[in-house]
């Protein structure tokens, strides 16, 4: 179910206009875990995506809004971010009764392993460490292996919808 809801959410991002955000820069989970206190520390609302919209090499902030994309441009650095409002109305979304009108995790979408395609990292949560007593992140990863055109995108969220459907009325 976990794989399921990581392939939905990437073919869900893929459909916005997220353009082709690459970078020659590669992040490690230790990486991710460490900009994430300082990230989410300037963020007011919850559970941004966090990606780099104009390739400047820092991660700007997304805020999905009931059928509204909010872009926050980082002003400041990668590792001292400072967001400004940028754009509030940077893309739409179709809302549905069966996605939450927010993310449910604070996202990173970074490459990884070199690929040149954004991965996804998730932040499930924090812990406090009491060797360091700081509090840490725990970080989930899932590679972007989707290599897919539009027309498949297309097709497999409307499989999923048909099972997300499926699903909801066996449910009852």
């Amino acid at each position: 179910m976990k794989k399921l809801f990581a392939l939905f959410l990437l073919v869900f991002l893929a459909n916005f206009n997220l353009k082709a955000i690459t970078s020659n820069r590669t992040f490690s989970i230790d990486e991710v875990k460490i900009l994430a206190g300082g990230y989410l520390s300037q963020i007011t609302f919850e559970n941004p995506v966090f990606v780099d919209v104009d390739n400047d090499g820092d991660f700007d902030a997304l805020n999905f809004k009931k059928g509204n994309i909010e872009y926050y441009k980082n002003s400041g650095s990668l590792e001292s971010p400072v967001f400004i409002l940028e754009n509030k109305h940077y893309d739409k979304y179709d809302e549905a009764f069966f996605v939450a009108s927010k993310m449910p995790y604070p996202m990173f979408f970074a490459d990884k392993d070199g690929d040149g395609d954004v991965d996804m990292f998730v932040v499930r949560d924090k812990e406090f460490d009491k060797a360091s007593l700081k509090y840490e992140y725990n970080i989930g990863y899932a590679e972007n292996s989707l290599n897919l055109d539009t027309g498949t995108l297309i097709t497999i969220i409307l499989v999923l919808v048909i099972v997300l459907l499926i699903l909801a009325i066996l449910g009852r």
